[in-house]
C-alpha cells in the first residue's frame, strides 16, 4: 500500500468513527492537496450512500450522542415557527417518535421551493421528512406544482424516504409520497396521471401523526395458549398402528393388481409390519438415518 492510499484510508476511518459515534469534526486540511481531494471525494460519497446520509443532524445544532431527539427535545433551541411546529408534533406523536433536524435540503438543489427548516420524524423504513416552507398558507402552495419535479429528485436521491411534509407559516401542510411527485399510471383507466396533491390540507401534527400511524401494521391479537400437562406420546404404539396401516394399504391394492404384483403385495403381512414399525422406531431414536432406513427398505423389498 502507497503513503498515499494509507494516509487516505486513516482520514476516512477518522471520519466514520465521527459520523457513527459524534465527537468534534475531523480536520483534513493538514492533508496533501492529492490525498485531501480524494478524502472529500469519499465522503461526500459515504453521506449520501444509497441516499441515506451518514450523518442526518448538523453537528452544530445536536450535541454529539444525541443525534435522534423527540421533538419536545428540540423546542429549547427552537423559536418562532419552529417552536409551532415542533409543539404540534409533539403533541400528536405517539411518546418516543424519533425527531431528528435534517440536513438533506442544504445538500440538495430545490428551485423554488424555500426550505426554512426541517426535520425527519421516524426511522428507516417509514421516514417522514418535514420541511417547513417559506410561503404563508398551505392553500397558496398547493396551485403550484411545478416544484413536485424536485421532489421526486429527492425521493430518489433519499430512498428511505416514506414521506415529505410540507408545513408553511399557517402551520398547515401539504404531505406528499413518492407516487405524487412523478407521473403513474393508474388502474383500471390504465392512463397516465400526472404530479398532483392527492391528500388533503392538514394540521401538519395531525397529518403526520395519521401518517406514521398507517405505516405501522395492524397485528392481530396473539391466540390464548393453554397450559396444561402435556401427554406423553406412546412411540411403539404409534410406530406399529403407522405400519399396520402401511401394510394394509398395500395388501389392498395387491387384491387389485395383477401377477406379480398381486402376489407379492398379498403376502405381506405381521413380520412386514413389525419391520416397518422397528426401522421407524430406529429413526425417531436416531439409531439410524434415513439413508440407512431407506436401505433396508430396498433389501426388504428384495427379499418378499
Amino acid at each position: 500500500m502507497s503513503e498515499t492510499e494509507d494516509l487516505v484510508q486513516q482520514a476516512v476511518a477518522r471520519y466514520l468513527e465521527y459520523a457513527e459515534l459524534g465527537g468534534p469534526a475531523p480536520e483534513f486540511a493538514d492533508l496533501p492537496d492529492e490525498v485531501r481531494h480524494k478524502v472529500e471525494q469519499i465522503v461526500a460519497m459515504l453521506d449520501r450512500t444509497e441516499g441515506v446520509a451518514l450523518r442526518s443532524a448538523h453537528p452544530t445544532e445536536i450535541t454529539a450522542g444525541t443525534a435522534t431527539r423527540s421533538a419536545s427535545h428540540h423546542l429549547e433551541a427552537a423559536s418562532g415557527l419552529d417552536r409551532a411546529v415542533l409543539t404540534q408534533l409533539a403533541e400528536w406523536l405517539p411518546p418516543g417518535t424519533p425527531v431528528d433536524i435534517d440536513g438533506a435540503p442544504s445538500g440538495f438543489a430545490l428551485p423554488d421551493l424555500p426550505v426554512a427548516a426541517s426535520w425527519t420524524v421516524g426511522t428507516t423504513g417509514g421516514r417522514v421528512r418535514v420541511w417547513r416552507i417559506d410561503a404563508p398558507a398551505a392553500a397558496d402552495l398547493e396551485q403550484d406544482t411545478s416544484h413536485l419535479v424536485s421532489l421526486d429528485r429527492v425521493f430518489r436521491a433519499f430512498s428511505e424516504t416514506a414521506a415529505i411534509c410540507l408545513v408553511c407559516a399557517d402551520l398547515n401542510c401539504l404531505l406528499l409520497e413518492p407516487q405524487d411527485c412523478a407521473p403513474v399510471i393508474e388502474v383500471p383507466a390504465g392512463g397516465v396521471t400526472a404530479r398532483r396533491y392527492r391528500r388533503p390540507i392538514q394540521p401538519v401534527g395531525e397529518a403526520v401523526a395519521a401518517y406514521i400511524t398507517e405505516l405501522i401494521p395492524a397485528w392481530e391479537a396473539l391466540p390464548r395458549f393453554e397450559t396444561g400437562t402435556a401427554q406423553a406420546l406412546d412411540v411403539t404404539a404409534l410406530a406399529a398402528q403407522a405400519a399396520a396401516g402401511a401394510v394394509g394399504i398395500q395388501k389392498a391394492l395387491g387384491a387389485r393388481a395383477r401377477y406379480p404384483k398381486k402376489e407379492v403385495l398379498s403376502a405381506l403381512g405381521e413380520k412386514e409390519a413389525q419391520a416397518l414399525a422397528e426401522m421407524a422406531i430406529a429413526l425417531y431414536e436416531g439409531r439410524q438415518t434415513a439413508g440407512e432406513v431407506a436401505l433396508r427398505l430396498r433389501k426388504l423389498a428384495g427379499a418378499s
